[in-house]
């Protein structure tokens, strides 16, 4: 069965900084094509649940509380790489905005909501492995390449 990298948040798990989670409906229709390996790099890299919401910032992850956080995401993306070749996985479904996930976007690092093009820390390293990586706003192309994968 194909292997998915999946951010845990959105299996319905609370991990989110705020305790909460973003579970998504569409995970069910996903689980019926690929067996899902829930991961979140945050805590992984060891960062408690609820905690300050971070931020990327030039090289650094910053927290809210102006916490430098940069070596818990780097270990975080760390793990997530290891699981990645470990697992041989090669489809990754991941958090958008989030400074560990971000496919497309993330956060400009002021605290502001204010939205720039970037990737989140662990997106950077997964991508070096030759993954597919999407966004959960881009879960219908994954199901869509999964089903082919199926059917092939």
């Amino acid at each position: 069965m194909i292997k998915v990298y999946v951010s845990a948040c959105l299996l319905g798990q609370n991990v989110k900084y705020d305790g909460s989670n973003n579970y998504l409906l569409q995970i069910e229709e996903l689980k019926k094509y690929a067996k899902l390996i829930p991961f979140c790099p945050e805590v992984a890299g060891k960062l408690p649940t609820p905690r300050t919401p971070s931020e990327i910032k030039g090289p650094m992850v910053i927290s809210s509380d102006n916490k430098d956080r940069t070596m818990n995401f780097f270990l975080g993306a760390t793990l997530a790489e290891e699981l990645i070749v470990n697992e041989n996985i090669k489809y990754v479904l991941s958090k958008e905005k989030s400074p560990s996930c971000g496919v497309k976007k993330i956060y400009d690092g002021t605290f502001s909501h204010t939205l720039i093009d970037g990737e989140g820390i662990t997106t950077r390293l997964l991508r070096e492995h030759q993954v597919k990586i999407f966004s959960e706003e881009e879960i219908e192309l994954l199901l869509e390449e999964l089903k082919a994968q199926v059917k092939a």
